[in-house]
């Protein structure tokens, strides 16, 4: 069974940078590590639909340029609530099913944030998941301010229980810091 390695954790843990750094990582080791996200996958897959549509939507812009996205967001934002009502496990099993085709590569989902997300990524790979945790305060000095609704959010707070997790990387706001651990747990997933 191919291993698959998750990040999850609070909003401005470093989940991003942390994926980044172990992209890094593997590439000096020679190791061909790709990056997933079921919020990519919401994207493209809402690229591919508009383009069935006859509306010319540019992935890669939608993926990285904030005001194109921001442009786009209510469609968007219909998309994918839509899409989760009818399937919550839609952007989880596309990304499961691109990951599974591309077998050679070592792959990492930078968003996982619930269980259900969890048990069904658990019956189809090695499961790995890693809870990148940061202070409240090492979240602040990157931008992260508490709102409640935002917080309190079951896609915030799921996998607050560390049943779900296999290892804890912890973030105290220092790529420098960080990078040695992400190295470390890179080493241990590729040996295991």
């Amino acid at each position: 069974m191919a291993r698959l390695l998750c990040i999850c954790g609070k909003r401005f843990a470093g989940k991003d940078t942390f994926a980044a750094l172990l992209k890094e990582q593997a590439r000096a080791r020679g190791v061909v590590l790709e990056l997933y996200a079921f919020a990519g996958e919401s994207k493209r897959l809402f690229a591919q639909q508009e383009k069935a549509r006859g509306v010319d939507v540019e992935l890669h812009r939608l993926l990285h340029d904030r005001a194109y996205k921001e442009g786009l967001r209510p469609q968007l934002t219909r998309f994918t609530v839509d899409a989760i009502d009818r399937d919550p496990l839609v952007f989880c099993r596309a990304v499961a099913d691109r990951i599974a085709a591309a077998d050679d590569a070592v792959a990492v989902v930078t968003d996982l944030r619930l269980i259900l997300e969890v048990e069904h990524l658990r019956t189809r790979f090695g499961l790995v998941v890693v809870r990148l945790r940061r202070s409240d305060q090492d979240r602040a000095a990157s931008g992260w301010r508490f709102d409640a609704a935002i917080d309190g959010h079951h896609t915030e707070t799921e996998l607050d229980d560390p049943k779900w997790w296999t290892a804890v990387v912890d973030n105290d706001g220092s790529v420098e810091a960080l990078a040695p651990r992400a190295a470390e747990l890179l080493d241990a997933v590729l040996v295991r």
